[in-house]
């Protein structure tokens, strides 16, 4: 499963089945890229259109940031609104 859910957050960025398991497959073994390549395409989009959406990030440190502060709590970055 975890191969389907990589393809589909590269899905979702390229919006493009082929160009997103291209992109995977340059980052295994052969064993793995065999077993990604028996993914269905269709799985793949059905993945990307069930996703849960990504937890904000603070643009400067990578950390996560709570949906009720304005500031990010490793570095200090305001937060971005609107």
């Amino acid at each position: 499963m975890r191969h389907v859910y990589a393809l589909a957050e590269l899905y979702a960025a390229r919006g493009d089945v082929a160009a997103a398991r291209d992109e995977y497959l340059a980052s295994l073994d052969a064993d793995q890229g065999l077993a990604v390549l028996l993914i269905d395409d269709a799985a793949v989009v059905a993945a990307a259109q069930h996703r849960r959406p990504r937890k904000a990030t603070c643009g400067r440190c990578g950390a996560r940031l709570p949906a009720k502060r304005h500031r990010c709590s490793r570095c200090g970055l305001a937060r971005r609104t609107g």
